[in-house]
């Protein structure tokens, strides 16, 4: 994506939809031990959705340690005390053209913007030109369309999808993919690089 293709956007209107709130956005650090404080603190919080927001190059292994984790233990800022935090959120990161470490990229499923011009933020014309507004009010058509469409996957008896499953998150990847492949999509994880 370019700047000002709406990614930030998209994310925000995912996490509406989703929590009905906005994303914790975690602050870039090269850091690993503010890193590690970043995300711990986010964890204790419950957040629900974790943005790290306009990246360029995505090389962490603390980050892909916390991707894969089921549970996150950290020491506690200013104690000798260690926290064990169930990792139950949903981690984003928007970006213009970014470069990943292969422990990062083995972990993303990547959403392209393509906008098609060359300065996206003067763009008009939309069928809702106010999309946080619009979503907002429609959030219950919407959750019940992705409801319904679950609805039809598991009525299909939860067929998994025919692709191989992403390393570490074969869970995701069947429940994902067999409801995506249930409603026709035919190229889930046609962007793994």
């Amino acid at each position: 994506g370019s700047a000002g293709s709406g990614k930030t956007l998209l994310a925000d209107i995912i996490t509406n939809i989703t929590t009905g709130g906005s994303a914790q956005t975690i602050p870039k650090t090269d850091d690993r031990d503010e890193q590690k404080k970043r995300i711990t603190s986010a964890l204790l919080e419950g957040q629900e959705i974790i943005l790290f927001d306009n990246e360029t190059h995505i090389d962490s292994p603390v980050l892909a340690a916390a991707l894969t984790a089921t549970t996150w233990k950290d020491r506690i800022l200013g104690e000798s005390k260690t926290v064990s935090v169930p990792v139950n959120c949903v981690w984003m990161t928007t970006a213009n053209n970014p470069t990943f470490s292969t422990e990062i990229a083995r972990r993303c499923v990547r959403i392209r913007l393509e906008p098609q011009q060359d300065r996206p933020w003067l763009r008009e014309g939309f069928k809702h030109p106010d999309l946080r507004a619009w979503a907002r009010t429609n959030r219950g058509q919407i959750i019940t369309a992705c409801l319904t469409i679950i609805q039809a996957w598991i009525f299909q008896g939860k067929p998994l999808p025919k692709v191989k499953p992403l390393g570490s998150f074969e869970s995701w990847t069947n429940v994902i993919g067999g409801i995506l492949q249930a409603t026709g999509y035919k190229d889930f994880q046609g962007n793994i690089f």
